[in-house]
């Protein structure tokens, strides 16, 4: 449920390659491009699913509402938005790579590292995207 453009877009490309390659790597398996471009398209497809039926923005905008116009607000949105996605791509990631009966234990080893590499790739998007007045500031 957001506003889909080029932004989006390679923001959502960047987030998959970001955390399917940290998995990867957290999981001690190679980097095969057999696996790795696979899983990437996994990642992708997840988040983009997770966009369209779940309204991440609002959520995250409701639940910060009492920081009002705080300049860290932003930051913690980012940071529930990338909770829900990181949650849901790692979890399909695991279940994708290792099957149901090990997907709890696989997603758990890596899920902490996963939402600190997701909330850090986030920020410095958000960073890079943001929109800028004139002068080149913010």
């Amino acid at each position: 449920m957001c506003d889909w453009n080029i932004k989006v877009v390679i923001q959502d490309l960047v987030l998959a390659v970001v955390i399917n390659t940290s998995a990867t790597l957290l999981a001690g398996a190679p980097l095969e491009w057999a696996t790795w471009y696979p899983y990437t398209c996994v990642a992708f497809a997840t988040n983009v699913l997770a966009q369209l039926v779940i309204p991440t923005g609002t959520i995250a905008r409701s639940l910060t509402g009492a920081l009002g116009e705080s300049p860290a607000r932003v930051y913690v949105q980012i940071f529930i938005e990338n909770l829900i996605f990181v949650t849901i791509i790692s979890l399909t990631e695991a279940f994708t790579q290792v099957g149901l009966d090990k997907m709890i234990p696989t997603w758990w080893s890596t899920y902490l590292y996963l939402m600190v590499i997701g909330y850090v790739t986030s920020v410095i998007l958000y960073l890079a995207f943001r929109p800028r007045n004139v002068e080149g500031r913010a």
